[in-house]
């Protein structure tokens, strides 16, 4: 049976943990049954409004003012999900925003089991674009209101609709399955990607050649660079190839040369002494205590590192005693 949930959130600023709005669809049988649409309160700390995301949106401070607070609106977001596999345009953002905000409030995660349809388009079709819009005409005639959460959990149920008629999948697994995409899954400290698994994928990673033109001021120049755990916003082999983008150097295990490690996986609310942390982070904290200067970033301090146009002190060490 073609039954999931589609769900879409507009973010209040550049923090992926900042919801402001969310749209959920229910689909039975491959037809739409039911709908919610929530303006939401962000989490206090990163509560702030940025005129871009305004610009996109058109969600304002003063509007969401009197809205539902995150971890008020997060159990009902749960419950009308139930059971469902839960279907997303670009899951890394909208599950990043769940597990984001969720360490913004200090509360858990939920457990989720999730379909990319960016993962999936870029495997359909030949386009210019995968962003919603171009995935959506590619899909056939569908006007929406683009950022507005409940018009775009529409389009991606739109997208999913598509996909199952004319590959003839009768469920979320056998659109997955068609296009050799792996459903995600989340919990509480877990992350595993809606990611691609078509032949080839598991091919050695390849370290780039240097970059001539890299920053030499820039905050990985001249690092060497270690990832643990999955991350979500991009595939390994392009965090490598981002890393050596900005003059660093990736290697896969942990040594005498490594200067930052990435921890992908980690729900930063967790960093604490005595939390169960991967081999790779424990190796690099016992070479922190024998001296050795290694910076530990979550994948969010990786990502705004590369963001920034100058990184130097964007993200702070981590060092746990």
């Amino acid at each position: 049976m073609l039954d999931f949930t589609a769900i879409d959130f507009e973010t209040a600023n550049s923090y992926r943990g900042s919801p402001c709005s969310v749209g959920l669809v229910k689909v039975r049988d491959g037809a739409i049954v039911d709908e919610r649409h929530w303006l939401i309160r962000p989490p206090e700390r990163v509560a702030h409004f940025e005129p871009f995301n305004v610009r996109l949106h058109g969600i304002t401070a003063a509007m969401v003012s009197g809205a539902p607070a995150w971890r008020d609106v997060l159990p009902q977001i749960v419950e009308f999900i139930g059971e469902d596999v839960v279907v997303t345009h670009n899951a890394a953002f909208d599950t990043g925003v769940i597990r984001f905000a969720c360490v913004a409030d200090e509360i858990e995660w939920p457990s989720l089991t999730f379909l990319c349809t960016l993962v999936t388009a870029r495997r359909a079709f030949a386009l210019p674009s995968y962003r919603l819009p171009f995935v959506v005409e590619a899909c056939g005639d569908f006007a929406f209101d683009h950022h507005h959460a409940l018009a775009d959990a529409r389009a991606v149920v739109h997208i999913v609709l598509a996909l199952a008629g004319a590959g003839g999948a009768s469920d979320v697994g056998g659109i997955a399955s068609l296009h050799g995409v792996r459903l995600g899954a989340m919990a509480s400290g877990m992350y595993e990607g809606s990611a691609s698994i078509a032949a080839g994928g598991g091919r050695d990673l390849i370290a780039a050649e240097a970059n001539p033109e890299a920053d030499p001021d820039g905050y990985l120049y001249g690092r060497v660079v270690v990832f643990t755990g999955t991350l979500t916003a991009m595939v390994r082999q392009q965090a490598w190839d981002e890393v050596v983008r900005a003059g660093g150097r990736p290697e896969e295990n942990m040594t005498k040369r490594t200067n930052v490690l990435v921890l992908g996986s980690f729900n930063p609310g967790n960093l604490r002494p005595g939390a169960d942390y991967s081999g790779k982070a424990q190796k690099a904290f016992a070479l922190q205590s024998k001296g050795q200067q290694i910076e530990l970033l979550t994948e969010s301090d990786f990502l705004a590192v590369l963001d920034s146009a100058d990184a130097i002190g964007a993200a702070s060490p981590i060092v746990v005693p």
